[in-house]
């Protein structure tokens, strides 16, 4: 059981923000059962993902518990493995249906969530695909299969069907996180959706009540073979947080980790929480307040969580080291990019 701790006494040289943890191979009775005594403790809420068999009266009971004991639950609807998983331009109907009955059963259950998580990403199918050609470092075929998503109809109308469903789940007193790839906050500003349209994922010019990127420290440095380690990445984290802050305010967050694999089952994973801190810290440096740490098992698994919760909750804004490579690539990508996009683009199909 935790104890209280410095976070939790209100001392005033602590950081207080939002905090939630995303809960993907966990199920809502096991994330009342075992994480309820810590999202009380250290006032964190919980992202709980809901697919087509989590909607049943046990799921509902845990997600009742959760909301009696004044725990914020977001509900992260996810679909099938063969309709692509994560909600993009190829299934939004099918997304979107979801959402509706998801909510529909959450009322006649007897429970509300805080907050939908709309998780924008590239269908599973093609996450898997693009692994392996980095793996055998197949360029081409990388790209090839990011050109063929390029549809300019195809992106306008998940974007417009995207937008309705984010006004019809606030009409209903929920408000919409998306969290989203870190790579389309190229295109922060608006000028362009070339990114956003090759990985499937309309995000900007949607009123989302948060945007939250995810910059997976751990990942993107275990996973660029050595290109961009832990230092560059959380400075990327902390410059790209900067801009997002700088441009949504209050709307801004991040998501950061990861702690615990998910559902590729091989994601390269922090070993202590001292290294997933410095981007909970580098975050809150850039101002913002709204992060979302994955995930909630990981950290239930290890030998001491309690060590993980404390040092997260009391994360104090600290900016990181500064990464040239990266501070250099950015500059180059913010000159560059505006010319590729409209030359891919005016190339691009329909």
């Amino acid at each position: 059981m935790p104890k209280e701790t410095n976070a939790l006494k209100g001392k005033g040289n602590v950081m207080d923000y939002t905090l939630r943890f995303w809960a993907e191979n966990i199920k809502p009775d096991d994330v009342l059962n075992r994480g309820l005594p810590y999202l009380q403790s250290y006032r964190a809420g919980v992202a709980i993902a809901l697919r087509e068999e989590d909607l049943n009266e046990e799921c509902a009971i845990a997600l009742r518990g959760l909301e009696e004991a004044r725990v914020s639950v977001s509900f992260w609807p996810l679909l099938s493995l063969e309709i692509g998983y994560f909600p993009c331009e190829r299934n939004f109907l099918d997304y979107i249906s979801f959402v509706e009955k998801v909510l529909a059963w959450a009322q006649n259950a007897g429970v509300s969530p805080d907050v939908i998580a709309v998780d924008l990403e590239l269908p599973f199918s093609q996450v898997v695909e693009i692994l392996k050609a980095g793996k055998l470092k197949i360029v081409p075929k990388t790209f090839g299969i990011l050109r063929e998503n390029l549809s300019s109809s195809r992106f306008k109308q998940a974007h417009s069907a995207f937008a309705e469903l984010q006004g019809f789940v606030r009409s209903r007193g929920i408000r919409v996180l998306t969290a989203v790839l870190p790579w389309v906050l190229l295109e922060l500003d608006g000028s362009f959706d070339l990114i956003q349209d090759m990985m499937e994922t309309p995000v900007f010019g949607i009123d989302w009540d948060i945007i939250s990127p995810m910059f997976y420290v751990s990942m993107i440095s275990g996973m660029s073979g050595g290109f961009v380690n832990e230092r560059d990445a959380n400075w990327l984290t902390y410059k790209a947080c900067c801009e997002l802050a700088d441009r949504f305010s209050e709307k801004a967050g991040v998501s950061l980790g990861v702690t615990g694999t998910g559902i590729l089952g091989n994601e390269p994973s922090f070993d202590t929480p001292e290294r997933l801190v410095i981007g909970i810290e580098a975050a809150l440096a850039a101002g913002i307040t709204d992060i979302s740490i994955y995930n909630l098992e990981g950290i239930l698994e290890r030998e001491d969580p309690e060590h993980w919760f404390d040092l997260i909750r009391s994360a104090k804004p600290r900016i990181p080291p500064e990464s040239r490579k990266i501070s250099a690539a950015l500059q180059i990508g913010r000159k560059t990019y505006p010319f590729i996009a409209r030359f891919i683009k005016r190339f691009s199909r329909g």
